[in-house]
C-alpha cells in the first residue's frame, strides 16, 4: 500500500473513532435523560403525594332556616333561646346527628369541625348587647357575635361568622342568642347554617 493507501487507512480509522465517540454521546446523553425523566417523575409523584395529604374539607350538615326554641332551660325566654334548626338541606348521619327538638348536634367522629353561621337577627331594640354563642356540652366554647346597639332604633343586624370546634365523638354543640331584650330570627331569611368536618 502507498502513502496515499496509508493516508485513507488514517482517516478510516479516525472517521471509525469519531462515530464511535459520537454514539457513546448520544448513548450516554439518552442514559442521562432517562434518569433526568426518572427524577422527574419521583418529584411528580412527591407532588401527588402532598396534594392528596393536604386538608380536605366535607360539608355534613346545612340548614337554611331557623326559630327560636324556649323549652329548655335555662334558656326558656324571648331574649335568652336556643336556636333550633329548621330546613335541612343535608345530613351526614356518619359525622353529625340532631336531636333535642333541633337544638342539639352532636358531632359523631372525632376531630375539628368548622361551624358557620349567616343569620338575621330582628326585633333589636336601642342601646341593647346581643349574643350569638356555641355552647360544647353545654358550656360556653366560642361567642360567634357580639353586637351592641346605638341610641338609635336599628331593627335588624346580620351575623356572617365562624368557629372551630373540637368533637372526641360524643360532644354536642348548641347555639344561643342571649340579650339585654327580646329578640329573634326570621324563619327563613337570610339564613344558613353549615357544618364541614375537616380531615387531616
Amino acid at each position: 500500500m502507498g502513502s496515499g493507501g496509508t493516508a485513507l487507512g488514517i482517516i478510516g480509522i479516525i472517521l471509525a473513532a469519531g462515530a464511535i465517540g459520537f454514539a457513546f454521546v448520544v448513548w450516554n446523553g439518552q442514559n442521562t435523560t432517562n434518569s433526568d425523566l426518572d427524577g422527574l417523575n419521583d418529584e411528580l409523584n412527591n407532588l401527588e403525594s402532598d396534594l392528596n395529604n393536604l386538608t380536605r374539607i366535607i360539608v355534613v350538615g346545612i340548614w337554611n332556616a331557623f326559630d327560636e326554641n324556649q323549652d329548655f332551660a335555662p334558656h326558656t325566654y324571648q331574649n335568652d333561646w336556643l336556636l333550633e334548626f329548621l330546613n335541612n338541606k343535608l345530613n351526614n348521619t356518619d359525622y353529625i346527628s340532631v336531636s333535642n327538638n333541633n337544638t342539639r348536634i352532636t358531632l359523631l367522629k372525632s376531630g375539628w369541625y368548622r361551624i358557620h353561621l349567616s343569620v338575621l337577627l330582628a326585633g333589636l331594640g336601642p342601646s341593647n348587647i346581643y349574643l350569638i354563642t356555641i355552647f360544647k356540652d353545654g358550656a360556653i366554647e366560642f361567642q360567634l357575635e357580639r353586637y351592641e346597639t346605638g341610641t338609635s332604633s336599628v331593627g335588624y343586624y346580620n351575623i356572617y361568622s365562624s368557629a372551630f370546634v373540637y368533637s372526641n365523638g360524643t360532644n354536642y354543640i348548641e347555639i344561643n342568642g342571649l340579650a339585654t331584650a327580646n329578640f329573634y330570627v326570621p324563619l327563613d331569611l337570610y339564613s344558613q347554617l353549615t357544618i364541614e368536618y375537616v380531615v387531616i
